[in-house]
Formats: structure tokens, sequence, C-alpha cells
């Protein structure tokens, strides 16, 4: 197949634009992939090593390629406190470490994030309507059980008013099941 736009060369990158909801995909050789997409890279695509850190370095515009000269000057020293997955490892490898990494990264990701998936928090991926086994047991509680953990948490959470609240609460609630029955 013959690259869309200067149709002399074969098309080697399949570049697809979404823009307000209307899709427009295109069939390019490198050099026009390089020269005519938001993507300023220093080096064509298959002639030497390109990684996800490479896309994502361009997509984010705050520092250069991970391979390219003096990189790794200008990237900051992050590292999330969750998994201990740095900035720059995420940049390389193209993936976060846990989903605490979206929290640490965050003022450098942002609008970026948001514009590829959608969000700027990460929700995961679980099918509509998915319930998890903790929800399906939690379900199954009754009004005074489900307040004795809620309770429990606020004792570990050294929350103590809300906790003599809900003692107070699961009180009553015994108090009125005692006299309904």
């Amino acid at each position: 197949m013959l690259c869309d736009r200067c149709q002399k060369r074969d098309a080697q990158v399949l570049y697809t634009e979404i823009i307000n909801g209307t899709k427009k995909e295109q069939h390019l050789c490198e050099e026009c992939a390089a020269e005519y997409t938001s993507f300023q890279m220093d080096k064509p695509f298959l002639n030497s090593e390109f990684s996800l850190g490479d896309l994502l370095s361009t997509l984010f515009d705050n520092y250069p390629a991970t391979g390219t000269k003096n990189a790794t000057q200008n990237i900051p020293n992050i590292v999330c406190n969750k998994c201990n997955t740095t900035y720059e490892e995420f940049l390389q490898k193209g993936k976060f470490g846990c989903a605490d990494c979206y929290r640490s990264f965050n003022s450098y990701l942002g609008k970026t994030l948001k514009g590829i998936q959608g969000a700027e928090v990460h929700t995961g991926k679980r099918p509509k309507g998915y319930v998890t086994s903790t929800d399906r047991i939690l379900k199954g509680l009754s009004e005074s059980e489900k307040l004795s953990i809620k309770l429990q948490e606020a004792i570990e959470k050294e929350e103590f008013e809300e906790a003599a609240r809900l003692r107070d609460l699961i009180k009553e609630i015994k108090k009125e099941e005692i006299g309904n029955a």
C-alpha cells in the first residue's frame, strides 16, 4: 500500500486522528509520518529503535525522548510513593507501576493524560455492572453489621467523633431490632 500523502513510498504507519468525534485514518510512510503528524521525532520510526517512551515524551512535550542527548537532565526526579516507580522509568517503559503513579506524576501528566484516556484519575478496567466479591458480601449484611465495619474503620483512622456517632447509631438500630422481635 502506498503512502496516502506522497503516493511514492510504502505506507508503514497507520495514523489516526479523532477530532470532535470525527475519525480520520491515514496510511503514511516514515518520512511523511515524521513530517506531517504532531509527533516531532528526531529519528524515523523503523530505521532505528523506537520505544513507547519516545512516543510518550513527544506527547508530554516537556521532556526529550529518553534515548536522546541530555534527556535525563530535564526529567524530574519524581518517585511514586507506593511502588517506587520513577517518572523516568515511566517514560522509558510507557507503563505506570500502580494506580498511585497517576497521582504521583499528575503535575506532569495532567491535561495530556486527560486528552489520551478521557480522565486524569486512574479508574481501572472493569465491565459495567461488575460487582466485587467484597461488595457481594457487604450487600448481604444487615445495616448494623455494615455500620460496625464503618465503626472499625473510624477507630483505625482515629476518627473518634465519627466512631462515637456510629456506636450510638448501632445501639439505636439494635434496640429497634429487639423491640420489633
